[in-house]
């Protein structure tokens, strides 16, 4: 990838510091953030492995400005491929890594941060955050980069935070965010662990459930957009079972196949706008029924031979390679098909992408659908915020997998 040729991550102090006093100032003070386990900084010197849970799109910031060191991140090239972005993301030290594609490149920054500067690498295990605030799977090959480096490893737990700004939506809530810091594995550890048991110790500490967190703490979270842009996420209605037709509100979300509607309330839970039994009470088991519900629609679609699945208009398709600037290439329509993706513009011109031939489908950040055919990186807005390029993503792949049970 050319643009990473040129890249070399930096971490300077002295931003950090400016950083730390200002912004780091402010989230605390906007997301009430209380600290715990901090102490363990003062015995503990660099290099070491911060790893955190990722529940929200301000976990980093929130855990690098509450740690003493300089940390580089490990984040998707996705966000750096402006010449802004690439320059303020390198005075934190951000070290890229191309989404659900291996980067051996990645690696070899890591390892020079840590052995060669004796810094300090934040790493997300998950590989992205989570859509209903329960932990994802972590990255398999997260034990081998552990034993790898050899130096202890900081759990960074992050609880509330999923309610106070979730990856679906771009509106914050004010709450309480509890970071809880602890030594997850000393440095003897990880020499005398194998991968696999580094794994599981990993996977332990990131294990989590938001909604397990609330119910204990019963904590609410105020705001007059608490529903906005939840479709993302909830795409599919639980009472019709219609996709795509979910539209949020203020605190609302409504169905705009069957008309139900429901309310999400300041603990992050529904209720129905008519006062009936909701089917799912929070976002996570909502998502828990989608994830099997889905696949379903898609078996029964692919039996119907080449329809179209899904379909959204106002779809701009754009091209690159890793951290380098995207060019636009079309608008139009995208339509999904069971052995492809089309983008059908309005000059009669149609795009197509063999799903066979794709690899690394993914979401980056609330709402841009990205995948790679060979090098090229072809990355999907759409015009209106309301549509979820989740559904898309995961239709793409379930597609790709063929029949469930196959």
């Amino acid at each position: 990838m050319p643009g990473k040729r040129r890249y070399v991550p930096q971490n300077s102090r002295s931003f950090n510091k400016f950083l730390k006093l200002f912004y780091g100032s402010w989230l605390r003070h906007v997301y009430r953030v209380r600290t715990h386990g901090a102490e363990l900084f003062q015995t503990l010197r660099p290099p070491y492995v911060i790893i955190g849970n990722h529940v929200s799109t301000r976990d980093p910031f929130i855990l690098g400005t509450n740690c003493p060191e300089p940390v580089y991140w490990v984040t998707s090239d996705g966000n750096m491929r402006t010449n802004f972005m690439r320059f303020f993301l390198r005075l934190v030290g951000s070290i890229p890594k191309a989404k659900a594609i291996p980067d051996m490149q990645t690696i070899s920054w890591i390892v020079e941060v840590v052995r060669k500067r004796r810094g300090v690498v934040g790493i997300f295990p998950e590989g992205q955050a989570s859509w209903d605030g329960h932990s994802l799977p972590i990255v398999p090959a997260t034990g081998k980069l552990v034993k790898l480096l050899k130096v202890p490893v900081v759990l960074g737990r992050l609880e509330g935070a999923y309610f106070a700004l979730p990856r679906w939506t771009w509106v914050r809530r004010r709450g309480r965010v509890d970071l809880d810091w602890s030594i997850l594995l000393t440095a003897e550890e990880v020499k005398a662990l194998s991968p696999e048991e580094i794994f599981t110790r990993l996977e332990a500490g990131i294990r989590g459930d938001a909604y397990a967190w609330q119910e204990k703490a019963h904590v609410p979270f105020t705001g007059a957009h608490r529903a906005e842009h939840v479709e993302l996420a909830l795409f599919m209605c639980p009472e019709c079972e219609t996709i795509g037709k979910l539209r949020s509100l203020g605190n609302r979300l409504h169905c705009a196949a069957c008309g139900s509607t429901f309310i999400l309330d300041r603990f992050g839970y529904f209720r129905s706008a008519e006062r009936n039994a909701v089917r799912f009470a929070s976002i996570r088991d909502w998502d828990l029924w989608q994830a099997s519900a889905f696949p379903t629609a898609v078996d029964e679609a692919r039996a119907r031979g080449d329809r179209p699945f899904l379909s959204d208009t106002g779809a701009m398709i754009l091209r690159g390679r890793g951290m380098n600037p995207l060019r636009r290439i079309r608008t139009g329509t995208l339509v999904l098909y069971p052995d492809r993706l089309e983008l059908a513009t309005l000059m009669g011109e149609r795009l197509v992408f063999p799903l066979a031939g794709l690899e690394g489908v993914s979401v980056l950040k609330r709402n841009l659908l990205e995948f790679y055919q060979g090098r090229n990186l072809f990355q999907v807005r759409f015009a209106r915020r309301f549509v979820s390029a989740r559904k898309w993503m995961e239709g793409m792949e379930l597609f790709r997998k063929g029949p469930a049970g196959s």
